[in-house]
């Protein structure tokens, strides 16, 4: 007989599910329109003239910190793709009741923070990769209150 998903998994999986397909969907877009244009982007973020502006020093240090994203945007859209198929298929074994869909969802929170923070070495891109990742964390906490629900291994 086949075990019913818990309320509350079956909701956390839906959202988990429908979230990370979004954002797959986004990685994907993204990836195609920055293909070959991230010097032309680079380029036009350099025509901005911010010397003698209020906020000069901030504003040195978002055009700097952009500019070190977009030097590794094309590894970090393959990085997210990764992530968000790894998520939604965490998230199906998770609904089929195994814990290795746990782990799997683990394992992609470390991939979605980690990978950022150290490949891009820039204080406020790292701020920003951890703010972003609080839902995925909460998730895992919400997983890990029904952690007992999951049973199997196969």
């Amino acid at each position: 007989m086949k075990k019913k998903v818990p309320e509350m998994l079956n909701v956390l999986t839906i959202m988990t599910i429908g979230w990370s397909f979004m954002m797959l969907i986004s990685s994907i877009v993204n990836a195609f329109v920055l293909s070959g244009r991230v010097d032309t982007i680079q380029e036009e973020i350099g025509k901005v003239d911010i010397k003698g502006k209020p906020g000069e020093p901030f504003l040195e240090v978002i055009f700097n910190t952009a500019d070190i994203v977009l030097e590794h945007a094309e590894f970090l859209n393959y990085n997210s793709m990764i992530v968000y198929v790894l998520s939604i298929v965490a998230a199906l074994l998770m609904r089929k009741l195994l814990k290795l869909g746990f782990w799997m969802y683990v394992m992609a929170t470390a991939i979605e923070i980690s990978v950022p923070v150290i490949v891009l070495d820039n204080k406020l891109a790292a701020g920003v990769v951890i703010l972003s990742s609080v839902f995925s964390v909460i998730f895992i906490i919400l997983y890990g209150v029904n952690y007992k629900q999951l049973t199997g291994t196969k």
